[in-house]
């Protein structure tokens, strides 16, 4: 794919990875932040980000200097999207503060320019609400770390055109990424969807003592989340027969936790002021872990199955659908 000038709106713990990713791609890339803080600690995360790549043998030096040479600082929107051919929004998961953004991005940028938002879940339609031109408007769904993790999901409002689409699956494709289209724009799209369901039941089974917070981890991890890189949920589903599937449905789904609002367990913890790692304790304690190393070696180790992803797995599925 041609270059094209990419604008990154946000520079936090989305944006500079998402920039980054487009710089290494070659295009060139220009990220900004409302908080000028964020903006200038931006350069030492992607530092380190590429630092991590390079160690990790995913590319060279010369082609993370060639990165660092494709990626500006712009301090306002104004100057950061005006000549853009694609811009990223990556700011606070907040609707208010979206629409705010890309009221300055339908003012600024090009009217050409495709509109993309990062959101985790919020309404496609909602977000493009101030943008004169709603065809422009898509969602770009990344996840953490974004210059690591291969899937972006593209998300279709209601106005979204299917050039939109197609540029920016291309635009992602170019970035060697795994991008898959979300024909609906539905809350949480696909992957928050089937995460979200899967966390709330962990949750109901730690509440009701059925095993450790450490064990539960293990069975996700050396259990079915072994085997997702390889085999997705219907591929899996086919091969062991959808009837033993069925059979497991039959005695299982009236047991499992059907709560409506969000677990109690993330309610309570919550409440005593607990938030993960940056408050030092969630469900785990981390108040003597050095979250800078533990963060270096989970990026390490997500390397070590990016290579095995891109060299075990096709995107491509195994058969036609047919519901015929």
């Amino acid at each position: 794919m041609s270059r094209q000038r990419v604008a990154v709106v946000g520079a936090g713990r989305m944006g500079h990875g998402i920039a980054l990713t487009y710089a290494l791609a070659g295009h060139p890339v220009r990220l900004t932040d409302a908080d000028d803080a964020i903006l200038e600690s931006s350069s030492e995360r992607i530092a380190t980000a590429l630092d991590t790549l390079v160690q990790g043998g995913r590319i060279t030096e010369t082609e993370a200097d060639a990165a660092l040479d494709n990626i500006s600082r712009a301090d306002e929107i104004e100057s950061a999207v005006a000549d853009a051919d694609f811009v990223t929004e990556a700011v606070a998961e907040d609707l208010a503060i979206k629409q705010a953004v890309f009221a300055e991005l339908d003012s600024h940028a090009p009217p050409d320019a495709l509109l993309a938002t990062n959101t985790s879940g919020l309404s496609i339609d909602d977000i493009a609400d101030p943008v004169e031109n709603e065809a422009r408007v898509l969602g770009t769904h990344w996840f953490n770390p974004p210059h690591i993790v291969p899937l972006v999901e593209i998300v279709k409002g209601t106005a979204t055109s299917n050039r939109a689409v197609e540029t920016v699956r291309d635009l992602l494709a170019s970035a060697d990424k795994t991008p898959v289209v979300v024909q609906k724009d539905i809350p949480g799209f696909i992957g928050n969807r089937i995460q979200a369901a899967m966390s709330y039941e962990a949750f109901s089974l730690l509440a009701r003592g059925v095993a450790t917070p450490e064990d539960i981890d293990r069975a996700v991890k050396a259990g079915f989340g072994f085997r997702l890189p390889i085999l997705g949920i219907f591929e899996k589903m086919d091969q062991s027969g959808l009837h033993i599937h069925h059979e497991v449905e039959k005695q299982l789904m009236g047991e499992l936790d059907r709560g409506r609002d969000p677990n109690p367990v993330i309610t309570e913890l919550l409440e005593e002021g607990h938030r993960g790692t940056e408050t030092g304790k969630g469900i785990y304690d981390w108040t003597d872990v050095d979250l800078e190393r533990e963060t270096r070696d989970r990026d390490r180790a997500l390397l070590s199955m990016l290579d095995l992803y891109e060299s075990a797995v096709d995107d491509s599925p195994p058969a036609n659908y047919d519901r015929t």
